[in-house]
């Protein structure tokens, strides 16, 4: 049965700092940006954290939306003429709903067992939207790592090329260091909400057997995890390496 829930606030992330070097900085050097596989850039927001991409999937500016995914989606849809369209042509007129998500109302060992998530309860590879587009080492961040990004860098609003959104930026040695996220809203069913003034980015971890996933959820006034329906149409910031 098709289903309707509303969709989560979504978090902010903010703009990388320009240009790429060979090398990525970290320890006391602070957040650096360097070029990631395919030229992509990213930046190290916080000791022994993960390297953040500058973009979405499926956008070409740190101010675009990108492609909208249901987790565990690996196509990706964008919003085109009021509809959702696949990225790989497959659908012109897509819609997000349970009918739809195949890992919608799974249980954890389900999930596992059909090979959807590894040992370790995150999204296998092949159903890793950031690894199956970019390729290499490129993932979707964990539930902890969007926490980590909650609390471990300074937060502000603001507007990049007319799109509302957040910097998230290191602290410290990493001060130099930010990203961008736009509030990208979410997709349920033929339509696209809340853009322009919030936005969910899913994680890699579902939310026990209850049919949710985390994510990331921000909005003018707050950014924090939360977790929603599966089925959900959210976009997807990658990362690289991981949390030491």
């Amino acid at each position: 049965m098709k289903a309707i829930v509303k969709c989560c606030l979504a978090v902010a992330l903010g703009f990388a700092v320009a240009g790429c070097s060979k090398g990525s900085s970290g320890g006391s050097g602070g957040g650096g940006s360097s070029c990631g596989d395919g030229g992509r850039k990213k930046v190290q927001l916080w000791k022994d954290g993960p390297y953040w991409a500058e973009t979405n999937i499926g956008a070409e500016k740190p101010w675009d939306f990108g492609y909208y995914f249901w987790w565990g989606d690996t196509i990706g849809y964008k919003r085109v003429n009021d509809a959702w369209v696949a990225s790989d042509g497959s659908s012109s007129r897509y819609s997000f709903a349970t009918d739809n998500t195949p890992t919608a109302d799974k249980g954890k060992l389900n999930l596992r067992q059909e090979g959807w998530i590894t040992a370790e309860g995150v999204l296998a590879p092949k159903h890793d939207a950031a690894h199956v587009h970019w390729g290499g080492d490129w993932r979707m961040p964990t539930k902890q790592e969007l926490k980590d990004l909650c609390e471990k860098c300074d937060w502000e609003w603001a507007t990049l090329n007319d799109v509302k959104g957040y910097f998230v930026r290191g602290k410290g040695d990493y001060a130099s260091a930010k990203i961008f996220l736009p509030c990208a809203g979410c997709g349920n069913w033929t339509s696209l909400y809340y853009d322009g003034s919030q936005a969910n980015y899913w994680s890699s971890v579902s939310n026990l057997d209850n049919g949710l996933a985390w994510c990331l959820f921000f909005a003018s006034s707050l950014h924090n995890t939360s977790d929603t329906g599966r089925f959900e149409g959210q976009p997807v910031r990658p990362v690289q390496g991981f949390t030491k």
